[in-house]
């Protein structure tokens, strides 16, 4: 973005520079505190705000929190860039107009979304303190930002936890269409000495503190309520697990279709001997078509016999499919050419506490069951946050949501376990 001449550019930072040359519709502005993200983010829009017909929309998720800190942010930022004769605020509509160009900037919270719903011809959205929002929240956000041509959202936060929706949705795969900076306190060159050691010091007090405010990086969330509180890392995970080739390889399906989901497991024939073994070997998830899935299970398992199970609502019909009598697993038999004695099916899907019963159990009992952390880092991540749902008024519920428990690839693992090993559930008594 180019800078104008009058702008007094003394206080830009190397900050500054990076978030000025991201020219991608999402910008992730993110890192520890002191660093100067928000400095940097309002510079670059009060510069945006230089041009006329651009309208931004600032955001947090509660409205009162604007004027305590972002609206004075910006009028700092005005004084301190020379603008101060080039903008006015309105208190009442809070809003920020350039008087030359015409721009406006407007500062919102999203606990009022009927104004929301009000804004037309956006062309750029800043929203501070990112990690408050839901993921409903942005997509809403999202929706909103259309009909001008090269329309920018910059979301500015920590990293308060690596299960959160931004982590999920900016991090854990590619996208084309976001630039991602990460910075620091050391990063900013305005801090004093003093500053940078009270920041150090949090290592003293809080580990997770520190890797989040000072190191910037991805905070680790306590899982207080765990569903399956037997899963333990050291025992249960390996680096990697080799494909079998004397085995066959057993799929657990389930049928949302954001994501498609499926996990491939090995086992020996035997149960419950020293040598026994349950591998859970890769994982299958993403916005693909059955179709689709099914040709990269084909490609990864070439020669080997394969069984399917999974979830029992895919043994119903489905107004989209294009036969009366097709189900999910009779297109799956297809696009693998299955005979119908590969297909090991539940016919009704165990309760959450009965299924909550038996995986406790065989992850207590069970001699060897290992998950492959490069084939399987989705369904590692599920293990970790799966947790029972405070609010359910049915004991061992798991909490399940369409943001950060979407929990379909250890659904895939419930429904296995259910298939397989169902007669373990009695095996050990626990107060769940």
């Amino acid at each position: 973005m180019i800078i104008p001449d009058y702008i007094d550019s003394s206080n830009f930072t190397p900050l500054f520079q990076k978030l000025n040359d991201a020219d991608t519709r999402f910008v992730i502005n993110y890192g520890g505190t002191a660093a100067g993200k928000s400095f940097s983010a309002a510079q670059k829009e009060l510069i945006a705000s230089c041009n006329a017909g651009i309208k931004t929309l600032i955001i947090r998720k509660v409205g009162n929190t604007l004027r305590d800190s972002v609206i004075p942010s910006f009028r700092n930022r005005i004084e301190e860039m020379n603008l101060s004769e080039r903008f006015a605020y309105n208190k009442t509509d809070r809003t920020l107009t350039n008087k030359e160009t015409g721009a406006q900037m407007v500062f919102r919270g999203l606990d009022d979304p009927d104004k929301l719903k009000s804004f037309e011809g956006l062309t750029r959205i800043l929203v501070e303190e990112a990690a408050e929002l839901d993921f409903e929240d942005f997509l809403e956000l999202n929706r909103r930002a259309r009909g001008k041509e090269n329309i920018q959202l910059t979301l500015t936060f920590n990293p308060v936890h690596e299960e959160h929706w931004l982590k999920q949705h900016f991090f854990d795969r590619e996208y084309e269409d976001a630039t991602i900076i990460h910075s620091t306190y050391k990063d900013n060159p305005y801090l004093t000495e003093q500053d940078k050691e009270q920041i150090e010091q949090l290592r003293l007090y809080d580990n997770n503190q520190y890797r989040v405010y000072a190191l910037g990086e991805w905070g680790v969330r306590t899982n207080e309520a765990p569903w399956l509180f037997a899963f333990d890392k050291e025992r249960h995970l390996a680096e990697e697990l080799p494909l079998l080739r004397d085995y066959p390889v057993h799929l657990s399906f389930d049928f949302n279709r954001d994501p498609l989901t499926c996990i491939a497991v090995q086992m020996s024939p035997h149960k419950s001997a020293h040598d026994s073994f349950i591998h859970i070997i890769k994982e299958f998830a993403g916005q693909y078509s059955l179709q689709e899935i099914c040709t990269q299970i084909r490609a990864a398992f070439a020669g080997h016999i394969l069984y399917v199970t999974g979830d029992a609502s895919g043994s119903r019909g489905d107004i989209t499919m294009e036969r009366a009598d097709s189900t999910y697993y009779r297109m799956i038999q297809g696009y693998l050419g299955l005979p119908d004695r590969a297909l090991h099916l539940n016919r009704r899907n165990l309760a959450h506490h009965d299924s909550r019963l038996l995986l406790n159990t065989l992850f207590t009992e069970y001699p060897n069951i290992r998950i492959s952390a490069e084939g399987c880092p989705g369904l590692v991540n599920d293990c970790i946050i799966a947790r029972t749902d405070e609010d359910s008024p049915r004991p061992g519920t798991l909490r399940k949501d369409r943001g950060i428990y979407k929990m379909d690839l250890f659904d895939c693992l419930r429904y296995f376990f259910q298939r397989y090993f169902g007669e373990y559930k009695g095996m050990v008594k626990k107060n769940l």
